[in-house]
């Protein structure tokens, strides 16, 4: 699908809240964006699809279903804008693909550590009465702050497995779904899918990005027949135990499990993870992949992984806050220090000052939503924020601060890139 037409971009605004940055990646139905809550400051991604497609609204309505489940993205909200559907979810980080791309092979340590966190959100997925039918590492993607967070994304042509309760009959001579290469057996012989089908899938990518390869891909010599057809075929007259012949033997007793069976059997999640966990020491689920840095302790990975601008708020237990926002006042934040306000350019800056500092001091981030006040006392932006809504242009909002003695990172322009997406309406 091609860009969006430069006339449509131009508000770069959805529901009047989520505005538009960039592209970050593109697909047969739809884009996606990065995009920024104007309030908060939020990043989420943003997906469009041309209004004559319903992929959107399937992944929509089964993405409600599926709510509140570890690994599953959050929902914003959807809606039609000029011929558009509109998506806005969770902005998440890389998917499995790029970290196959980077690393060529992932460790053992990493695929059994996958593959355990996917076994526990199927079980929940699945339970929800839901298969996601098209299982590969450009669906599974790792958490933005937390890059040792699985989730499992684009159910756009997933399907609900239940009907009032009750499992919806096999069916065969079903056309083709999901791709072609990590597509289970059943996929290509033409049967419905259920949750084994998942499993198999699952149990596929997990043995590519190990191994970095399958037997059935790049086929040379096959002539007019059929790409799927063909992988189909290596597929099923591979063996269990040939493909997993490079790995431990709970490998091969995992799919053994699975093909033995029925459409509408339940797997026994909990009993794959445990065989799964024979394969290596409990030392193997610590989080840490090949992505992670291993040196970081809890509080310097929140510094890392946060970013945003950060104001220091000298605090004053003797002042009581408005829990509304709109009776707050810049002025009720400070003390009797002509320093009301300093602004630093990260939050690693703003805890070495906060702890140096001889007074008390509160951080205010440019993003509120960061849940980092278990360590640090904090508040909104919205708070100072507020009492800039007489000033409508940025110079004037940044004159009304510097009236408080604020402090901004480069002197030269008066005030840096972050503080401009902290300040701007």
């Amino acid at each position: 699908m091609k860009k969006l037409p430069r006339s449509y971009l131009e508000p770069k605004i959805f529901d009047n809240k989520y505005i538009i940055k960039n592209q970050l990646s593109s697909g047969s139905f739809g884009v996606v964006y990065l995009a920024i809550h104007k309030i908060t400051r939020e990043e989420v991604a943003v997906k469009l699809e041309k209004g004559e497609h319903e992929t959107l609204d399937r992944e929509v309505y089964l993405l409600t279903k599926l709510q509140g489940i570890q690994g599953i993205t959050k929902l914003y909200w959807f809606g039609a804008e000029q011929n558009y559907n509109v998506m806005v979810v969770e902005l998440l980080g890389k998917d499995l693909g790029y970290y196959s791309r980077t690393y060529k092979q992932l460790s053992l340590k990493t695929g059994l550590q996958l593959l355990d966190q996917l076994l526990t959100i199927f079980k929940q997925v699945h339970s929800r009465g839901i298969v996601h039918r098209d299982l590969k590492p450009e669906n599974i993607m790792m958490g933005k702050q937390n890059t040792s967070i699985i989730y499992l994304v684009d159910f756009g042509v997933s399907k609900s497995i239940l009907d009032k309760g009750r499992h919806i009959p096999f069916k065969d001579k079903k056309s083709f779904i999901g791709t072609t290469r990590y597509a289970s057996i059943a996929a290509h012989k033409g049967f419905e899918i259920s949750r084994k089908d998942d499993l198999e899938s699952m149990m596929y990518v997990i043995i590519y990005l190990i191994l970095g390869k399958l037997p059935w891909q790049n086929l040379q010599n096959i002539g007019d027949k059929d790409r799927t057809i063909a992988v189909g075929e290596v597929k099923m007259s591979t063996t269990i135990d040939t493909l997993c012949k490079e790995l431990p033997i709970q490998f091969a007793d995992y799919l053994k499990y699975l093909k033995i069976l029925k459409f509408e059997d339940q797997p026994d999640y909990d009993m794959l993870r445990t065989l799964m966990k024979k394969c290596s020491n409990s030392n193997t689920y610590d989080n840490l992949f090949e992505w992670s840095n291993k040196q970081q302790n809890k509080e310097s990975q929140l510094e890392v992984k946060i970013q945003g601008s950060f104001l220091l708020v000298p605090g004053n237990d003797g002042v009581q806050r408005s829990h509304t926002k709109k009776q707050s006042n810049v002025s009720n934040l400070g003390s009797s220090s002509s320093n009301i306000v300093k602004y630093v350019p990260s939050f690693q800056d703003a805890v070495q000052f906060k702890q140096s500092s001889q007074t008390q001091i509160k951080i205010a981030a440019s993003q509120p939503q960061i849940d980092f006040n278990k360590l640090y006392q904090t508040v909104d932006f919205d708070d100072i924020e507020e009492n800039m809504n007489d000033h409508p242009t940025l110079e004037q909002k940044y004159l009304n601060l510097q009236g408080f003695d604020a402090k901004f990172k480069d002197e030269k322009i008066q005030f840096s890139r972050s503080a401009i997406n902290v300040f701007e309406q």
